[in-house]
């Protein structure tokens, strides 16, 4: 069955020559690459991305390998990895890994391994090699090894003749270099002796002791002998057919077992003793591996400014960067496509959260829709690029008739997304329960949900450590953050500390607005709690922040309008820097307002009559600037004009501080 083309798009950056660039073998050579790692938290479309690359590398050896939702070691992982390489592609042929299927052979078998009984072991062995039916349905059958190998003669080991053209064929004879990289690390094991039969039970034996170093060694030389098959397959006659690298695809490597597969492969890498192997891994993860902190900026912390990271960490020649953009990609790789050393190792991590406006354009085109600016920016405004937001926004969008009525943009979290399937009974969800359904997926209805709804009120994460706010019946403040951070949802934001992702707060802002009146921790409780809170602490900027979300634009007023009423008091250019910051910050708090009355009219209910010209400037000013920017409540800027005015009006004889307001005026034009 042909493989359908996936409908992604936005990601051109990374399929496109980047993509290309990791499959190429100048001259036949293998290339460093580092494990291509697409972070982001649900629904940025990561496992899309791997469709697509999927589909773009369909006719050369490509495996998927989906570890959500499954245990497994590292030596499974392997066996499906050889599994799915070795399909047979019209110009690549069919790649072998007879090292590695010989350790499956043996340590997935169930040769007895106690202590010191070498007997019952060695039968054990003579029993799996002559055909256990396990290991015919899961690893082929040993008679298929046989035909592999070709024809050798019998050695006398002991065994049927057959066995050991198997064994002694796969072990000795691939070479003595081959031999050699593959046992190396069973030296170290304690009483080898014997033949290579009798190393094998070892290493059967070691692999299933609980020591977690014996463990890691045993996955070490597994991951071993699966690159050795590799390097092997790519080189003599089959070099110059397999003129490009093979490709691992691994979904969501965050689960234990993913972390574990990436640990071993990560830490064979390193001890190849610089040799680079014909495979390129493309991972997926929604949650921060703890591993790449030794070379990476976790988005979500502070950025260390201590010690380098390790020199087996190559990242760029950057210092703990964060995970790159789409649109860093073209920079980070074209500078150095000449270059024999790889500039990233071991890791290279793409941030999927977020796409800039053009990736957004490149969405909307694709789903036959003219990206024009006012669309783009405000899907972006409204999801801050996150990728499975703004496919579902365009396509409501497309089907509400914005362009004849540009307000239908106010209604779009109630609009219903395209069908995934025309012929569906069911009707398609709105786009805000298709954010809920997906985004919340991570969190527990009954507790961490609740929290993170109320939570979902302060400006920063720093108020979901005041004690009076979470009121769930075992609020732990620092877990909920920790979760949050790990699954990617936290952002440091430049001079304003942390933020939780504007997307997944617009959802939970809609949970804590519906909440009923009589809950506690309703819209009006919550924002009056975090007010206060601020209030004890002279922080009143950030308190007013929470006077608007509850509508009392008076109390903005009054706090704004200070330094144009203080006598004496010059307002030049730091002190409208400052109020303007001010502004910005107060302005910037959420609201529940209706979205089917216009904008002027709800300016007029807040601001009502002010008793002169100063308060009402400047009730008209911050009420139009809150309801502007909301990216839901005026997306055909019919305030701009008026933002302009008062802004203008307020610049009239304020000093030197007056420039600045000008300056800020023009950008509403």
């Amino acid at each position: 069955m042909a493989m359908e083309p996936p409908r992604l798009s936005g990601t051109r950056p990374f399929t496109g020559w980047f993509l290309e660039h990791l499959l190429a073998r100048p001259q036949g050579n293998d290339m460093d690459s580092p494990i291509v790692i697409a972070v982001g938290p649900r629904g940025t479309g990561k496992t899309a991305l791997l469709s697509e690359i999927r589909y773009r590398c369909r006719e050369i050896p490509y495996v998927y390998v989906d570890f959500e939702h499954r245990e497994a070691e590292p030596s499974e992982v392997l066996g499906e990895l050889a599994f799915g390489l070795s399909r047979h592609r019209s110009q690549f042929g069919r790649l072998a890994f007879p090292r590695l299927w010989l350790c499956l052979l043996v340590v997935g078998s169930s040769i007895h391994t106690d202590a010191d009984d070498r007997r019952r072991a060695l039968d054990g062995l003579r029993q799996v090699v002559a055909g256990s039916p396990s290991i015919e349905r899961n690893l082929g059958t040993i008679t298929q090894l046989v035909e592999f190998a070709g024809e050798v003669a019998s050695g006398g080991s002991g065994l049927p003749p057959w066995a050991s053209s198997a064994s002694g064929w796969l072990l000795r004879g691939l070479g003595w270099f081959d031999r050699r990289r593959l046992l190396r690390n069973i030296g170290r094991l304690p009483a080898i002796e014997g033949g290579a039969e009798d190393a094998l039970i070892d290493l059967a034996r070691w692999s299933h002791g609980e020591g977690e170093a014996e463990r890691s060694e045993v996955d070490t030389i597994f991951c071993e002998a699966f690159l050795s098959d590799l390097r092997h397959a790519y080189t003599g006659l089959n070099r110059s057919r397999r003129t490009l690298n093979c490709v691992v695809l691994l979904d969501n490597v965050h689960t234990a077992t993913g972390r574990k597969f990436l640990s071993a492969l990560e830490r064979t890498r390193y001890r190849s003793d610089a040799e680079s192997d014909p495979m390129v891994v493309f991972a997926t993860s929604r949650a921060w591996l703890p591993r790449w902190s030794e070379g990476w900026h976790h988005p979500g912390s502070q950025l260390s400014h201590g010690p380098r990271h390790p020199p087996t960490h190559r990242t760029g020649g950057l210092h703990m960067p964060a995970p790159r953009m789409l649109t860093d990609i073209a920079t980070d790789w074209q500078e150095h496509s000449e270059s024999a050393l790889c500039p990233w190792s071991p890791w290279y991590l793409v941030d999927l959260g977020r796409l800039a406006p053009e990736q957004i354009a490149d969405v909307a085109a694709a789903r036959g829709l003219r990206p024009d600016a006012t669309l783009v920016g405000f899907v972006h405004r409204l999801t801050d690029g996150h990728p499975g937001g703004a496919i579902d926004v365009l396509g409501a969008a497309s089907n509400s008739g914005y362009r004849e009525q540009p307000t239908r943009l106010r209604q779009v979290l109630t609009l219903r997304v395209p069908p995934a399937h025309t012929d569906s009974e069911q009707p398609p969800p709105t786009v805000l329960e298709q954010a809920r359904e997906q985004l919340l997926r991570d969190f527990d209805p009954a507790a961490e949900r609740r929290d993170l709804v109320t939570a979902s009120a302060a400006h920063t994460i720093d108020m979901l450590y005041e004690p009076e706010l979470l009121d769930s019946a075992r609020p732990d403040a620092a877990a909920l953050v920790e979760k949050l951070r790990n699954l990617l949802w936290i952002r440091e934001q430049a001079g304003a500390g942390f933020r939780v992702n504007p997307w997944l707060r617009r959802i939970l802002l809609t949970e804590l607005s519906s909440r009923a009146a009589d809950d506690p921790r309703d819209w009006v409780g919550t924002h009056s709690i975090c007010r206060d809170s601020l209030e004890r602490r002279d922080r009143a900027a950030e308190a007013r922040y929470h006077d608007l979300a509850l509508e009392n634009v008076p109390a903005v007023v009054a706090y704004l309008r200070r330094p144009f009423d203080a006598p004496g008091t010059e307002f030049d250019v730091a002190a409208a820097t400052a109020w303007l910051a001010d502004l910005d910050l107060i302005t910037s708090a959420p609201n529940r307002l209706a979205t089917d009355v216009t904008p002027i009219d709800q300016i007029q209910r807040m601001v009502g009559e002010p008793h002169d010209e100063l308060g009402s400037s400047l009730g008209w000013l911050t009420a139009a600037l809150w309801i502007a920017n909301d990216p839901l409540g005026d997306p055909d800027a019919t305030l701009h004009a008026m933002i302009r005015s008062e802004l203008q009006h307020l610049a009239i004889g304020r000093g030197s501080g007056s420039m600045v307001l000008y300056e800020r005026a023009e950008r509403y034009r």
